[in-house]
């Protein structure tokens, strides 16, 4: 099953994220920033979802490190209150690959992840086949 991470001082977004992915992916939550590489590095999720403005989070240096740490591409799916073209750029050029402006429903969400990932039930099918 693919990993996302969530990390998100949101604990109301984490909760809606969780919740609403749960059944598809297997989700990690993380609401400080401080704990956030560390968390990356452990569980080298699939996907990533995050709040650049999350607590104690540098956005632009954890993309960097999600970006080198990374043998493939991982995606990094912003979402964020801030919607002004200049954060919207910047965070581009960190190398997020997707912004989504909050409150965000879980289902477009997902169909992104499918976008970047591929549908879950083929990742649990291409899982049980290894075993």
């Amino acid at each position: 099953m693919e990993k996302i991470m969530v990390i998100d001082s949101d604990t109301h977004q984490i909760r809606l994220l969780s919740d609403g992915l749960a059944n598809d992916y297997q989700i990690l939550n993380c609401s400080r920033g401080s704990k956030a590489a560390e968390l990356f590095r452990l569980y080298r999720p699939s996907a990533v979802i995050l709040d650049p403005l999350t607590f104690d989070l540098n956005g632009r240096n954890f993309v960097r490190q999600v970006r080198s740490h990374s043998l493939r591409h991982i995606p990094v799916l912003a979402l964020t209150r801030i919607s002004t073209l200049r954060h919207i750029e910047e965070s581009f050029d960190w190398g997020v690959d997707l912004i989504f402006s909050k409150p965000c429903s879980v289902e477009r969400i997902r169909k992104k992840l499918v976008h970047y990932l591929g549908h879950p039930a083929e990742s649990r099918q291409l899982e049980t086949v290894g075993i």
